[in-house]
């Protein structure tokens, strides 16, 4: 385990963490690590897929006004937000963060849609999604697909339960994540009106935040149950369709929305206006379209200008990240089906870092955080 100092960026905190199955509650946990740059751009993704852009400033000076300068992952003080609702509100926000950066970085999914957005994308399609007859309650959090050719249903919980036992193990879990686990069991996706719902691996993934005031463990729970994979054409069908959605509502929440309908008539080699090839400090970040995210909201960096605003508003205010959508991920993503288990592919999926952390790299997303004096300009100049 890497054991962070308190500077600003390039930090890693340690967390418990539980993989374990739905057949079976015993997992014994291990003490492990995550990148704060891992879960930012986690949750700069979902900040942008859900439209939940004042929430930004938890994320875009990579969570340091937030947590603790010590590489246990807590909460500075009793933790943010004022009353019981309050702190529901922000743990379970921050669940979502947590559980979108383990299963993109580790366990292999690719594309995770908002329930509601999926429903809306697959209507007047041959898919559908909803629950059995017989089921009662609520539904997931998200739909998506892995690089395994397989349909994934995922719920995410945080908590501020004070427990031990049940989130240290190795025989017991929260009541939490029991619920979790019964919400991605009853969320289906049908095919064609079919009685029995398609395949999918589903997963239910809980994170308890401490902090300083009760000195508890963070702890990270994922359990899943995998039902097989897709048929293959399903899973072409359903890739196309759902990496679509989310490459549209991110280009809209990145102020970009007319790229839409460019992006279904041109090559991945072709120009697209707006499209910037842009270097913050020494990194050179791919081609796309980008915006300037912070406390204030988002710029789109639409030309030459917008990156004269980008520096003034980063002398009022320097907590700001850069957010990047890369052309040609989002030309193929637009353009061609997505393979399972396809290497080439793969790599465009997978989580990369730079050297000193301060700028991630996954599935066609760059971002970058920069630091004080840093300059963000075309990469040309």
């Amino acid at each position: 385990m890497t054991v962070a100092t308190p500077i600003p960026h390039a930090t890693c905190r340690s967390l418990w963490l539980r993989r374990g199955t739905t057949s079976s509650s015993y997992a014994p946990g291990c003490s492990t690590s995550i990148q704060l740059s891992t879960l930012g751009i986690a949750a700069a993704r979902e900040t942008l897929v859900t439209a939940t852009v004042p929430f930004a400033a938890a994320w875009t000076d990579l969570f340091r006004e937030m947590i603790t300068d010590c590489p246990v992952l807590r909460w500075r003080g009793s933790g943010p937000g004022v009353g019981r609702d309050a702190r529901i509100a922000y743990s379970g926000l921050l669940g979502r963060y947590m559980a979108r950066a383990y299963l993109t970085a580790y366990e292999g999914v690719r594309v995770l849609v908002p329930l509601d957005k999926a429903k809306c994308v697959l209507r007047n399609t041959p898919y559908s999604i909803g629950k059995c007859p017989s089921e009662q309650g609520h539904e997931a959090d998200w739909i998506g697909l892995d690089g395994r050719g397989r349909l994934v249903v995922a719920e995410a919980k945080g908590s501020l339960d004070q427990g031990v036992r049940t989130w240290l193990g190795p025989n017991d879990i929260p009541k939490v994540l029991r619920t979790a686990i019964g919400q991605a069991r009853r969320t289906n996706v049908f095919k064609n009106s079919a009685i029995e719902p398609l395949s999918a691996r589903r997963w239910a993934v809980a994170s308890r935040w401490a902090n300083e005031t009760n000195q508890l463990c963070p702890a990270l729970l994922a359990w899943d149950s995998d039902e097989g994979q897709l048929d293959a054409s399903d899973y072409q069908a359903l890739a196309r369709l759902l990496h679509r959605a989310e490459v549209e509502t991110v280009l809209t929440a990145l102020g970009q929305s007319d790229i839409v309908q460019l992006l279904d008539t041109r090559g991945t080699g072709a120009p697209y206006p707006r499209a910037m090839r842009l270097r913050v400090g020494p990194h050179i970040i791919e081609s796309g379209f980008a915006a300037l995210v912070g406390p204030v909201g988002i710029l789109p960096l639409r030309d030459h200008g917008d990156l004269d605003r980008v520096r003034l508003i980063r002398e009022w205010n320097p907590t700001v990240a850069l957010a990047s959508l890369s052309r040609g991920y989002a030309t193929r993503t637009m353009r061609q089906p997505h393979v399972a288990e396809e290497p080439d592919d793969a790599q465009r999926y997978r989580l990369t870092l730079d050297q000193d952390e301060r700028i991630a790299h996954q599935a066609g997303m760059t971002v970058a955080w920069p630091i004080a004096g840093e300059a963000i300009v075309l990469a040309d100049d």
